[in-house]
């Protein structure tokens, strides 16, 4: 297995950024970097402080190529090789659904069909029913069509294969309207982003599909193949579970549960079972409508240690039971199952239990007001040019237009770290209540500092077709919402840290802020601070949103903050609940462990007890 990091490599050149930049910018050691520069393989702690930095995720930075075998391998473009034992899951659970009689020969498709481990896994389970098929695959990368056909006739004398090393969704349109049908569809399509896909092909998928925003390239595979299937057809996908939750995929979710008929999800969430930066998904569906209630869910995370867990030698031993199980290299990971929670309105799916329904039903008989109720939850400032515009350390500290910068680095609970901030080179103010680009004439030492890197400013071309000047920031927010109260808060955390800010700071991009109403009372916020801080909230988090990435860090985005609750602030545990924030921050830097402690559980009495109680426990 080899890594490539030249996806990195060229987000820093969009970014204005040079490689050492990363030293001072994520917090990594010039070790680290001179192995990436290497291509050398460099710990997730790394990678996971670089996404951070940049605002990306891991599939922007780094590419994982593996030789041509029988195992799990990458390939390129975003596209992962199947694990043997998952095809086998998927083809299996497929079968389950079909609806074919055993004498009959079936049409498959594999869309991206790589090595070819879905097909024959398929092929597997449908020559004990003594079915024979017709397989047609499609895949890019042309030295590998002709292994894999090579590798599929030789276990599957009798199918008839054929693999076009072609585009699948070039291809697709044609197909569908030669009026093409398959009686199986199985893939794992490839994991791409839009912005990696280029802005002409993106739109292009957009239009034809009908789905807004910005899409995976998964989307687009996902709806073309349900308009492929024969009537009685049954339709496989490994996909990233992030279009369950993520707002991108609102569009994609209201299609699949109009369109098709959702059979069978399963999320395996933190599990690592492929080399991708992925958290995988797999989904069945046939014809019809989806019925969420009948739709089968499953789910499994990595949990606590716990004396009560079975083991096992397999993840996908422990696949069809439920409960917490322990595998040989000692981690534990929990299986739960239930029915699909959706809705009409593209909604973030979840699953659905009688006692997690109970559960968020009691939370919302308490809940007074959501956070976007406080203010407008917004992301940092996007310089696109950090390496000009970002650091910690300013040859000249008197320059006209620095401003200090919060940072990932001054993330605590409550309050911020002790870390000293950062400074940004700022040239926006506003006039007559509209945000302007400063004049730097006014401003000679900052205008002298930005010449010298006026080349590079320049060559972000996407400011010139905005009618922007070369040395503006590329997503500056309102200049006059720095003086405001704020609550800042990290985008991917492990728990949740959000603190108050009254320093009139500029947020950077690897954070998010609240930037609160002028009318919303100090107890709220103190309120709303105690609630964005507390274990009850990663409950609330995974219960709703449960969209966790690796190391069980979650994303805290403006779509999932602005939906946390509130309890009315006149109930005596809520201001009990503020006399502790207030508590903490006048503590002038003392130990607040303990007081911590307590407001945790607090909150965790107001949600939890509610009906009992309602909000009175002393």
């Amino acid at each position: 297995m080899s890594v490539c990091y030249n996806n990195l490599w060229k987000l820093l050149i969009d970014k204005g950024m040079k490689r050492t930049d990363l030293i001072l910018f994520a917090g990594i050691s010039t070790n680290t970097l001179a192995k990436m520069g290497k291509n050398e393989s460099v710990s997730i702690e790394s990678l996971e402080k670089i996404c951070t930095a940049l605002d990306c995720g891991i599939e922007d930075i780094i590419e994982i190529n593996h030789r041509y075998s029988n195992e799990s391998k990458s390939k390129s473009n975003g596209v992962v090789y199947t694990p043997k034992k998952m095809a086998e899951y998927l083809a299996k659970s497929m079968t389950v659904y079909s609806e074919l009689s055993d004498d009959k020969t079936v049409s498959i498709l594999d869309p991206a069909i790589g090595d070819g481990e879905l097909v024959m896994a398929l092929l597997s389970n449908l020559r004990l029913k003594g079915i024979t098929a017709r397989v047609i695959g499609f895949d890019i990368d042309s030295d590998a069509t002709d292994k894999t056909k090579k590798r599929i006739t030789d276990s599957f004398p009798d199918a008839n294969i054929e693999i076009k090393n072609d585009d699948f969704l070039e291809s697709a349109l044609k197909l569908i309207e030669d009026g093409k049908k398959f009686d199986f569809i199985i893939a794992n399509p490839p994991y791409i982003r839009t912005q990696i896909l280029g802005p002409s092909r993106s739109k292009k998928l957009s239009e034809i599909l009908d789905l807004r925003g910005r899409i995976d390239v998964y989307y687009a595979f996902l709806v073309i193949s349900a308009r492929m299937l024969a009537p009685k057809g049954v339709a496989g996908f490994i996909t990233s579970n992030k279009f369950m939750t993520v707002l991108a995929g609102k569009s994609v979710r209201e299609y699949l549960l109009e369109n098709i008929c959702l059979k069978n999800i399963t999320d395996f969430g933190d599990t690592k079972i492929f080399d991708a930066s992925v958290l995988p998904c797999t989904i069945i569906y046939t014809n019809g409508k989806t019925d969420p209630d009948s739709v089968l869910f499953k789910s499994i995370y990595e949990a606590p240690k716990t004396e009560s867990a079975n083991s096992i030698q397999d993840l996908f031993d422990c696949i069809d039971n439920t409960g917490t199980f322990r595998i040989p290299n000692g981690r534990y990971y929990e299986v739960k199952a239930g029915s699909l929670k959706a809705s009409a309105d593209g909604s973030p799916w979840a699953m659905n239990s009688t006692q997690l329904d109970n559960w968020l039903f009691e939370v919302e008989q308490i809940t007074k007001m959501r956070f976007k109720d406080i203010g407008k939850v917004r992301v940092g400032i996007k310089t696109t040019a950090d390496s000009v515009f970002i650091s910690d350390q300013w040859q000249d500290e008197s320059m006209e237009l620095l401003k200090p910068l919060i940072t990932h680095r001054n993330s605590g609970q409550i309050v911020s770290n002790d870390q000293m901030l950062w400074k940004v080179l700022y040239p926006h103010s506003t006039s007559g209540g509209r945000r302007i680009c400063v004049d730097l004439d006014k401003y000679p030492k900052s205008k002298e500092y930005l010449s010298r890197h006026r080349v590079q400013l320049e060559s972000r071309e996407y400011l010139k077709k905005a009618n922007r000047r070369w040395y503006e920031i590329w997503v500056p927010q309102n200049p006059d919402s720095w003086t405001n109260r704020k609550i800042v808060f990290r985008d991917i955390s492990e728990k949740p840290q959000f603190w108050l800010d009254e320093t009139g700071a500029v947020v950077n991009g690897d954070c998010y802020w609240i930037d609160i109403d002028k009318e919303t009372p100090e107890d709220v916020i103190y309120l709303a601070l105690a609630v964005a801080n507390s274990s009850f909230i990663e409950r609330y988090y995974d219960a709703v949103f449960n969209n966790k990435i690796y190391s069980g860090k979650r994303r805290y985005m403006s779509q999932y903050v602005e939906q946390f609750p509130v309890p009315d602030p006149s109930l005596p545990l809520s201001k009990k609940a503020i006399s502790i924030v207030r508590s903490i921050l006048t503590s002038s830097g003392g130990d607040t462990g303990c007081l911590k402690k307590e407001l945790d559980i607090v909150i965790d009495c107001i949600f939890n007890q509610s009906k009992k109680s309602s909000g009175n426990l002393s």
